[in-house]
């Protein structure tokens, strides 16, 4: 058991008694544990608990039966990543400041303990059960991706326009940030064509190769009110409730939070999650529906419809800028470089589509 005057950020700092407290009882359980996910940069496991009969939390509430406790990656590249970038601290950001200012379902927080300085933490969730995790890979229906597209709405319309200010771990969006992504990304990309020279074809590794001069501007040329974006809302990202006792959709992993442009996060969602054919039918039906949810919450659209189908198209670059970045600063797996590769194809095929570059290549 960890020293009662540190935080507890490893899973050897975890017993049964530990558990308990957390949850708000005194009656001691059995547990089980077992990794779970993809994460590419945290580590995610269940914890399966057995309780005496008759065992209750304060004030008699129900206790769960499965709990998920998310750490730092095992992996020492993606540590050191997520050191470098701040995830860890954008996603205890997260969860400590911003998960009740937004209307996004999230997993509910039993206990956060956190120790930053030495690029540790622990988020003690609820386990969504019964649910499935998304395939970035295999794609999505229909059904599931307006299921995503209307709840990403929860994120951004809570805070259009006015999004927190005050959190020094939440910078502003500016040009020197744009910038900054422009130099990394042009010192990646190279090893990023390098790498996967054999699976892309010329068309998508030019596109990577060219982009790095675009990337700049193209970070400032977004329209659209400043409001709270995921960053990397994708299918890995998401659980889908497989019955009514689950929720329909919850949303996870939030290492990449920012101030950004929501339909960016929308476009980065579509471009991947749908097999290009798919998506090409049904794109404007899904934008469609996000206008219409951010109307829910309180986003007058009417006046941005130009602008948001504007940044939308703009937003189709993202999971390209993501695939190059990511590739090559996170842990390499055999299944993370399949979906680095087929990011890079769908938002290549999407940014086509789109006509994107002519957003931005206009003299």
């Amino acid at each position: 058991m960890a020293e009662s005057n540190r935080a507890v950020t490893s899973l050897q700092d975890i017993d049964d008694a530990w558990l308990a407290a957390a949850l708000g009882t005194e009656a001691t359980p059995t547990v089980q544990q077992r990794s779970i996910g993809t994460g590419q940069v945290g580590e995610n496991v269940r914890f399966e608990l057995g309780w005496p009969s008759g065992s209750t939390g304060h004030g008699g509430s129900t206790l769960p039966t499965s709990v998920v406790g998310k750490f730092p990656s095992l992996d020492e590249t993606s540590r050191a990543t997520a050191a470098a970038t701040g995830s860890y601290v954008k996603e205890v950001g997260f969860y400590r400041d911003l998960q009740t200012a937004v209307s996004i379902r999230t997993p509910h927080l039993h206990r956060l303990e956190e120790d930053l300085a030495e690029n540790a933490f622990l988020l003690l969730m609820e386990d969504i059960s019964p649910a499935e995790q998304g395939d970035q890979i295999a794609g999505c229906s229909v059904e599931e991706a307006a299921l995503a597209v209307s709840a990403i709405a929860g994120l951004h319309g809570p805070v259009w326009g006015v999004p927190p200010v005050g959190l020094d771990w939440l910078p502003p969006r500016t040009a020197e940030r744009g910038s900054e992504l422009g130099g990394l990304y042009g010192m990646l990309v190279p090893g990023f064509v390098e790498r996967y020279a054999d699976r892309l074809t010329p068309d998508v590794r030019d596109l990577a190769v060219g982009f790095a001069e675009r990337l700049p501007q193209w970070f400032t040329s977004f329209r659209t009110p400043h409001t709270l974006v995921h960053g990397d809302y994708r299918l890995d990202n998401l659980l889908f409730g497989t019955s009514p006792a689950a929720p329909p959709i919850t949303v996870v992993d939030w290492q990449t939070v920012s101030v950004g442009h929501g339909p960016a996060d929308v476009a980065y969602f579509v471009g991947a999650g749908l097999l290009p054919d798919l998506r090409r039918a049904v794109e404007r039906d899904l934008f469609g529906r996000y206008v219409a949810e951010l109307d829910a919450h309180g986003v007058a659209t009417a006046p941005l419809l130009g602008d948001l189908w504007h940044d939308y198209r703009l937003g189709s670059a993202s999971g390209l800028v993501m695939a190059v970045i990511a590739s090559m600063i996170v842990g390499q797996t055999d299944r993370g470089d399949e979906m680095f590769c087929v990011m890079a194809e769908r938002h290549a095929d999407q940014m086509a589509s789109l006509e994107m570059l002519s957003l931005i290549d206009r003299p």
